[in-house]
């Protein structure tokens, strides 16, 4: 019963929130606005739940379409949802979800010791996971490791843009001080745009993409946000 009152409720919000205001370019739903999320206003879809990162993976996969194409295998780490559906239907593409947590994911893999050979995908989404990891030059290296030459790995974080320095404190660990300090109770840093440099060290080649940029005015038609930046990691 709990799904079809959910599937009510989607229903009905999606129809009592219909306009042209913004546009989700994941379902290709457009709204009168997006919904609230927990820390900020217009955040999220109201069909699929998508935030503002998803989306801006969403339109750098739509506008470099050579990613997609030329890729035969997809690995997602933590999976969102929204993501998820979509790269499922991608065709010719052998998409794999994985997470600490096996729960609903094809894998159980530790980002940090990945159990998959060298090489082994194409393309990697990593949105999310990084500021959760203790060790994060682990598991970047692992990322590198498992990104096929010639692949691409998306990373996505949390950012301070108004940070020089990626800040963190081994010494922070309780949940109160953690979500004072790096903005959610299980992060243990807050990363600054230096995290490219980071990325570089693990051997990839890195390139820094602003959505908000690339698509100018069109980008608060999907509520994107400049904090929002995503680093195109090819193994170097």
């Amino acid at each position: 019963m709990s799904r079809i009152t959910d599937a009510v409720r989607l229903r009905a919000s999606t129809a009592r929130h219909r306009g042209d205001a913004v546009s989700c370019p994941i379902c290709e739903h457009s709204f009168d606005a997006f919904k609230d999320d927990w820390n900020r206003p217009g955040a999220l879809c109201w069909r699929c739940g998508s935030h503002e990162r998803h989306r801006a993976q969403w339109l750098l996969l739509q506008r470099r379409t050579e990613l997609l194409r030329d890729a035969r295998s997809l690995l997602h780490l933590s999976p969102e949802w929204c993501l998820s559906e979509r790269l499922r239907r991608t065709p010719g593409l052998r998409y794999v979800t994985a997470d600490l947590d096996p729960a609903g994911v094809d894998l159980e893999l530790d980002v940090t010791a990945l159990d998959l050979p060298d090489g082994a995908f194409d393309a990697i989404l990593c949105s999310h996971v990084l500021e959760h990891v203790p060790d994060d030059g682990a598991a970047m290296r692992e990322l590198r490791r498992v990104t096929a030459p010639g692949g691409f790995c998306v990373v996505m974080v949390p950012l301070a843009l108004d940070r020089a320095r990626t800040y963190e404190d081994p010494s922070i660990t309780t949940a109160a001080d953690r979500e004072r300090e790096f903005l959610q109770f299980d992060h243990v840093r807050l990363y600054a745009p230096d995290i490219a440099l980071r990325l570089r060290s693990a051997g990839f080649e890195v390139q820094t993409i602003d959505m908000t940029a690339e698509l100018g005015a069109q980008a608060a038609r999907h509520r994107l946000l400049a904090s929002d930046l995503i680093f195109l990691c090819r193994p170097g």
